[in-house]
């Protein structure tokens, strides 16, 4: 049930300089980190992968190419469709395998140089000779690792809202890809793609694996919808809109700018709590890219099993913290200032890890092995 941790040595990318990295590349420029993973061995193969995409809560994706057009299948799929598809020119695309695959999960420790919480998953892609999934352009930071295989990489120009698509929205496509760097990837490689930079990857071998370990990064449009949603649902302040001082007029359909004035002050009010924002923003980028699976034994059960250092961290499990305040898969625990430095080693676990009885307070682990954060060897029995 453990998973095996590795040294502190091995728990760092090989020819990679954080610090540097940050300060030149993070956000900027792609930068490919030459067998940052040495004498890597790909955790997942083909039928793995294929298998996932079996399954009814996992999300998964298939695109084949047909000449310079691109289709796209979504999961889950019968296992007789992989026996019908071509030799060539086709990928499989599974979401957070990273919460289902324990080796996979362990390539998160390579990334914590950075928060966290930013982290949102391992997407794993197979991909017959010739196949890719089309010029395209992502709004968040990736690591594209080379698991088996080889893929090569074309990076082309910066991106916007304003770059011009082919006519297939489910995709996304650029109609206008310019090349401008290339690298071919093989087994412990990894490419570091920044927001908004073009690339296309075409596999130049069989079973060719790529693991992505993509960043979180909600739209400005998504958040405030969220926002409106948390704020709403806290019932924050009874206060209504009120007329500003008004004068006699005319014009009886016109909203003046005084009317404005006040709308947006009730509104500032209304978000204006740090701490609420706190609140919100912990939930927001903790919340759980893939299904939980809620513990089934009861309180007595549970207390027994965390005494024989039988309860871990679940794959998947997501985890922040700010002050006193616990964020795990999208919840909020709040604890008292005595367990302020409990926390933050809490929140240094990875999944396998075995949990103490001591680390939080009992109330609080139970909730959380009852909402999937953490798990139990028992549950398997």
């Amino acid at each position: 049930m453990r998973l095996p941790k590795p040294s502190a040595s091995k728990a760092l990318l090989a020819n990679f300089d954080a610090a540097a990295f940050l300060a030149e590349d993070w956000q900027r420029q792609p930068r490919l980190i030459r067998q940052g993973l040495p004498e890597f061995e790909c955790p997942i193969d083909g039928n793995d992968l294929a298998g996932l995409a079996c399954e009814e809560d996992i999300d998964s994706r298939l695109i084949i190419q047909q000449g310079d057009q691109w289709h796209l299948e979504s999961g889950p799929f019968a296992e007789d469709r992989f026996a019908s598809l071509p030799v060539s020119q086709w990928t499989l695309l599974v979401q957070a395998v990273d919460a289902f695959i324990p080796e996979v999960a362990d390539l998160n420790r390579f990334f914590r140089f950075l928060p966290r919480w930013r982290q949102q998953d391992i997407m794993v892609s197979y991909t017959a000779p010739g196949g890719n999934v089309g010029p395209h352009f992502d709004q968040y930071d990736v690591f594209l690792i080379q698991g088996s295989g080889q893929r090569r990489w074309q990076i082309g120009q910066r991106c916007d809202t304003t770059t011009a698509l082919r006519n297939n929205p489910q995709l996304q496509l650029m109609a206008d890809f310019q090349c401008q760097q290339e690298f071919l990837l093989g087994p412990g490689d990894i490419l570091y793609i920044p927001p908004g930079c073009a690339h296309w990857g075409i596999a130049e071998s069989p079973d060719c694996i790529t693991l992505s370990v993509g960043f979180r990064a909600p739209a400005v449009d998504d958040m405030l919808q969220d926002l409106g949603q948390f704020v709403g649902e806290q019932s924050v302040s009874p206060a209504r809109y009120t007329d500003p001082l008004i004068k006699p007029t005319t014009h009886w359909g016109e909203i003046s700018d005084a009317a404005l004035a006040q709308a947006h002050q009730l509104l500032s009010a209304a978000v204006n709590d740090p701490r609420q924002l706190s609140h919100w923003f912990g939930q927001l980028m903790t919340h759980r890219a893939a299904p939980a699976f809620p513990g089934e034994l009861d309180a007595t059960q549970f207390s027994a099993a965390l005494a024989d250092h039988a309860v871990f961290l679940a794959l998947g499990a997501r985890l922040a913290f700010r002050g006193t305040d616990l964020f795990a898969d999208g919840e909020m625990y709040q604890l008292g200032e005595v367990h302020a430095d409990a926390l933050a080693s809490f929140c240094r676990l990875e999944p396998g890890d075995i949990i103490s009885p001591n680390t939080l307070p009992h109330d609080i682990l139970f909730q959380l092995y009852q909402r999937g954060t953490l798990t139990c060897a028992l549950d398997d029995e």
